[in-house]
């Protein structure tokens, strides 16, 4: 079996975690000695394609986009157009070109290196070849992706699979993804609000629904309870709606904790508060891990700016050994009963819910220990669901 993985292939990333996990799930189904890379010529060579042979490949789009200058990075994500889009797809097709003919491969390399626009990409004759190389083609938010692109790789595996966790119709919208979509023969999103817009393109049972998850490998209590920070901590980007909740717990003297980008005008109002931190602009991969294991109490908020039910986080702040407060709503009361996790019906009720909790610990300490184990017993990890869906599209 031959799989290409096409995604963010960063340290720290949602997306780096689910390529290693269907990257480790995959493995186990065969016999044969995985050989990964990502394209480095010392790991390939011209028995690449052998089908005794299990071999696991990543092109990481995060090389190309950050070798492009800021604005022009700024400009494609906005509108999916420009350089920052020329570029990503050359890259994609250069490297797969490549990896198909390892004699020329080249590694990639995350340095970044002086800006030129690049001519059109070489695509090579419209032909479908027999067999088909891979067997899976896995693409993580194509949301640059051009159609042509993303038709040439169809041509090259038994299934095109996309994958997202972001709101791809009514947040992260991208023309470029909606006139791609009826190419893939799968598509995956943890948005149970967005399968309507995904059923526009594809069949309803091409369209697979899972929640977000965590990594066992990187999500796990590292404090003693006893030894944990009173207070709640809040990891995410400003929205008016959060900043309006986090202040009315300052206000209340409850110890708050934050890190995200935007944050700042709200950190300097508050900056003498002696119970009030701010982290800076985020918090990453085992850094992020340590801080949300270090506190008794982590608002897993969700965004306004959409109407999302849950987030990473839901799953995250449990699987961490910290005790998760969240509103309630159809998808966050399904995943976790009343002593399990921090369920709040209005903020006065988080309030009174914080306060309770802070001065009966013995009973937090279980609610925490609760939660954990319901995320593992659930299988809200990332192997978990990734095993489901690669058994709905017939892989497993």
């Amino acid at each position: 079996m031959t799989t290409l993985y096409i995604g963010q292939y960063t340290p720290g990333t949602t997306s780096y975690m689910r390529a290693n996990q269907l990257k480790t799930i995959l493995k186990s189904l065969n016999k044969d000695t995985l050989r990964s890379s990502t394209l480095n010529p010392s790991a390939l060579n011209s028995s690449t394609f052998k089908p005794s042979t299990f071999t696991f490949h990543t092109i990481d789009t995060h090389i190309p986009f950050h070798q492009t200058p800021r604005l022009w990075r700024s400009l494609g994500f906005r509108f999916k157009r420009g350089p920052l889009i020329k570029k990503l797809n050359r890259y994609i097709i250069d490297q797969l070109n490549q990896l198909l003919n390892p004699s020329t491969l080249k590694p990639q390399t995350p340095n970044p290196e002086p800006y030129t626009l690049n001519p059109k990409p070489q695509y090579p004759a419209p032909q479908t070849p027999n067999p088909k190389p891979f067997n899976l083609i896995w693409i993580d938010k194509a949301i640059f992706l051009t159609p042509k692109t993303t038709a040439y790789l169809s041509r090259l595996a038994d299934k095109l699979v996309h994958f997202t966790p972001d709101p791809a119709f009514t947040f992260h919208k991208s023309h470029l993804f909606r006139q791609s979509l009826n190419l893939y023969d799968y598509a995956v999103t943890t948005k149970a609000y967005e399968l309507k817009n995904f059923e526009q393109y594809l069949n309803a049972d091409k369209v697979i629904y899972a929640t977000q998850g965590f990594d066992t490998d990187l999500h796990k209590p590292l404090t003693p309870f006893e030894h944990k920070k009173a207070g709640v901590l809040f990891i995410g980007h400003h929205e008016k709606e959060r900043e309006e909740v986090l202040q009315k717990l300052i206000d209340e003297d409850i110890a708050v904790c934050i890190a995200g980008i935007k944050w700042q005008s709200f950190a300097d109002k508050n900056k003498t508060k002696t119970k009030f931190k701010y982290l800076g602009n985020g918090i990453y991969g085992k850094d992020y891990v340590k801080t949300l294991s270090a506190y008794q109490f982590s608002w897993g908020s969700v965004s306004k700016w959409i109407p999302e039910l849950h987030t990473t986080r839901t799953f995250e702040i449990p699987a961490c050994g910290t005790a998760l407060i969240t509103e309630r709503n159809n998808e966050t009361s399904s995943f976790f009963k009343d002593d399990e996790a921090i369920f709040y019906d209005s903020l006065d009720d988080m309030i009174e819910k914080i306060r309770y909790y802070q001065n009966h610990p013995q009973e937090l300490q279980q609610l925490t220990q609760k939660g954990t184990q319901r995320v593992h017993n659930d299988g809200r990890d990332y192997e978990s669901i990734l095993r489901k869906v690669l058994q709905q599209i017939g892989m497993l």
